[in-house]
């Protein structure tokens, strides 16, 4: 979520709402199903999550205009449509809505619920949230206590996850094959051994320290003598690692199959592991491969397109404003640990959107009551974010 700070008059008006939202009774039934009801706190939390998601979007859609002073004043382009800003934050807000009303249906059908390990991590999850990063003042002072927010997260959060578990996971209904996994895999992830030089460096008081040409130079060229060495053959990149950064050659950095030679005969008389267990590394086996992400997945990698066409084992120099990059392609196919510790991930990237569509129209099929005139008094004219 987008903190950004507004013009004095702006500020006013917003405290002046917000003593509105403040005194208003948090508890009020805004949206009911059957046995299930939103509260004013839950509704205000989701108003929270639409309006921090409206804002990036508006950023995004106004990218290289003017800083936005009033996202009152800005119209959101959406499938096809312009919307005022307002408009699409209560839309949204009730879409969210509609996805915990289809959570909670969904999750009876299903038969989903919440281990003692889910609650406990729910409890971890929203103390850090409230308690270390901030949550808790800027949502209290909108209108939102602990506990809302605590019950949003578990329908949205563990509930959601583990629901889409049940339809898309290995055992779900309908699971998301390994055919697919590997693909989006392959189409937006790849490894490489990399060590990046910056070009300039910020010490701990901001101040910056760029490299004299000179100095910028002489890098490049430290770097491409590593690349002659590895394509010559005449140092492995471990080799090369462990020059580059003045260290010691560990033990656990030693090849991984004499380790597993040795684990072998030490465990002879306790092979009895299951399928599960022997598929499922803990660890990459080189532990200084460095996984790299496509703009596809939502957290870009730095070089990643000229580092994805490159070929296994080809060995370059990439040079860019503000770094050096020394890069060895590898093979992500040859290591099974990727395609297992990504499995989460890749079926939330492939499936993520289709599911919370389905949510929202299931959501829509029930016959949700709103409460409107308390929907119209807890309007996204009255969030504030200035109180920090």
């Amino acid at each position: 979520m987008k903190f950004t700070k507004r013009a004095v008059a702006a500020l006013i008006a917003a405290l002046l709402a917000l003593t509105m939202v403040g005194c208003h009774e948090a508890k009020e039934i805004v949206a009911s199903y059957d046995d299930i009801e939103i509260t004013g706190g839950m509704y205000l939390a989701m108003l929270l999550e639409a309006d921090g998601a409206a804002r990036t979007l508006a950023d995004e859609q106004n990218e290289g205009d003017a800083q936005i002073k009033d996202y009152g004043d800005v119209q959101i382009k959406n499938d096809g449509k312009v919307v005022d800003y307002y408009d699409y934050v209560k839309d949204e807000t009730k879409k969210l809505v509609r996805q915990y009303i289809a959570t909670e249906t969904l999750a009876k059908e299903y038969k989903v619920t919440l281990s003692d390990e889910d609650k406990t991590g729910l409890e971890a999850y929203v103390s850090y949230l409230w308690d270390s990063y901030g949550y808790g003042v800027m949502y209290e002072e909108n209108g939102v206590n602990r506990a809302s927010y605590t019950e949003y997260m578990r329908n949205a959060g563990y509930l959601r996850g583990n629901l889409f578990e049940a339809i898309y996971g290995k055992e779900g209904k309908t699971p998301v094959t390994e055919e697919e996994l590997k693909k989006y895999m392959n189409d937006n992830y790849c490894i490489a051994n990399v060590i990046t030089e910056n070009l300039s460096n910020t010490d701990e008081n901001g101040n910056t320290t760029t490299l004299t040409e000179d100095e910028a130079k002489d890098l490049l060229e430290k770097l491409n003598t590593y690349a002659d060495r590895l394509t010559k053959g005449d140092a492995d990149f471990e080799t090369i690692f462990h020059e580059h950064n003045e260290s010691e050659h560990e033990k656990e950095d030693t090849a991984d199959a004499d380790n597993k030679t040795d684990d072998k005969e030490a465990d002879k008389d306790t092979e009895e592991t299951t399928e599960e267990t022997k598929e499922a590394p803990t660890k990459p086996l080189d532990s200084h491969a460095t996984l790299l992400s496509s703009k596809e997945t939502g957290n870009e990698s730095a070089n990643f397109d000229e580092i994805y066409k490159m070929k296994v084992g080809e060995v370059k120099v990439i040079e860019s404003e503000d770094s050096y990059t020394l890069v060895v392609k590898s093979d992500i196919n040859a290591d099974p640990y990727y395609i297992y510790s990504l499995d989460e991930s890749l079926r939330q990237q492939i499936k993520g959107d289709e599911f919370n569509k389905m949510l929202d129209e299931e959501g829509g099929k029930l016959d949700i009551k709103f409460n409107n005139g308390e929907i119209s008094y807890l309007s996204p004219k009255k969030i504030t974010y200035d109180v920090y």
